[in-house]
């Protein structure tokens, strides 16, 4: 069998009611040579069976549940395409995606990967997800945002602006970056785009490419008893610093205002729906870099009630 020019890498747990869609707009893209491999990773519904039904252009793995990093380097070990993408199975693709980051990475052999925009996908007022007409009738093209393409190290450190749904890359480069770490239950993707940026230059299209499906119950909007963006940022700032590859730094002060940022969202998060314990020991250490926030004393005062003191480790 002829290796395929694209593998398309989609985790699915629990994905039957949106596995359809996301599997027919990958077909809609008219790529040749794509394969298309679906990780089940211990879906309890038929999410198997629906990915198996789109036929042998779809070939499907599947594995106890161990995490969409886990599920991912299974597709990363076993894809044969010469550029890798990622897709998960409740986000779709608009028409043109693929084959537009194809040819820009053709045309920049330099570049390690391309990214896109993404439109974020809210559910209607029913409840359901509409794709937008506006955007499903529009091709993606090559044409490349200047400003959100090069040597991104810094400016990933700053923030997260890769979205895996949005990525491909070579997979030489693949090969060189590494899996993601399966220690990392949520961030897991950013880790790997810092690392990525070590390695070259990112692409980025200047043109809305894939639908991100928003919903509360999504792992990223979960509360956590640990950082991991925070700790994704400190082991990177650890490893390589400040500097780019390229010989660019990140601000100063910038970085600063990130970390404590990082701080404050983990907190809040917590305080609204998680553990108020958790929520309070961040915002004391907080208050121990910045005394002078008011905020950070009201909130503070609020994860101090709901907690009790008694009940706090360690106070």
């Amino acid at each position: 069998m002829m290796p395929a020019s694209v593998s398309v890498i989609m985790p699915a747990y629990n994905s039957a009611a949106t596995i359809d869609l996301a599997i027919s707009s990958i077909a809609a893209q008219a790529e040749p040579g794509v394969e298309i491999i679906v990780i089940d990773d211990g879906s309890m519904d038929d999410t198997t069976q629906r990915a198996r039904a789109h036929g042998s252009g779809v070939r499907v793995i599947t594995q106890a549940n161990a995490g969409p990093q886990a599920a991912r380097n299974a597709g990363l070990k076993v894809a044969t395409g010469e550029f890798i993408a990622f897709l998960d199975a409740d986000d779709i693709w608009l028409p043109g995606k693929l084959r537009a980051q194809v040819q820009a990475l053709q045309a920049n052999p330099n570049a390690v990967a391309a990214y896109c925009q993404w439109h974020n996908w809210h559910a209607g007022p029913d409840g359901v997800h509409q794709p937008p007409i506006e955007l499903m009738g529009h091709q993606v093209d090559e044409r490349i945002d200047k400003s959100g393409s090069g040597h991104l190290y810094t400016r990933l450190l700053l923030d997260c602006v890769m979205l895996t749904t949005t990525v491909v890359l070579r997979k030489r480069v693949a090969q060189k970056v590494g899996l993601f770490d399966p220690d990392l239950r949520v961030g897991e993707d950013y880790d790997y785009w810092l690392r990525l940026a070590r390695e070259g230059e990112i692409l980025k299209l200047a043109a809305v490419g894939a639908l991100y499906r928003i919903t509360d119950d999504s792992a990223s909007r979960r509360p956590h008893a640990i950082n991991y963006e925070l700790v994704v940022v400190r082991r990177a700032l650890s490893r390589w610093g400040m500097i780019g590859p390229d010989g660019s730094s990140a601000d100063i002060a910038a970085m600063k205002r990130r970390l404590s940022s990082l701080r404050m969202s983990h907190a809040n998060l917590h305080l609204l729906r998680g553990d108020p314990g958790v929520a309070l020991r961040e915002y004391l250490g907080l208050i121990g870099d910045s005394p002078l926030r008011p905020r950070l004393w009201w909130n503070t005062a609020k994860a101090l009630i709901k907690t009790g003191v008694a009940r706090v480790p360690g106070l």
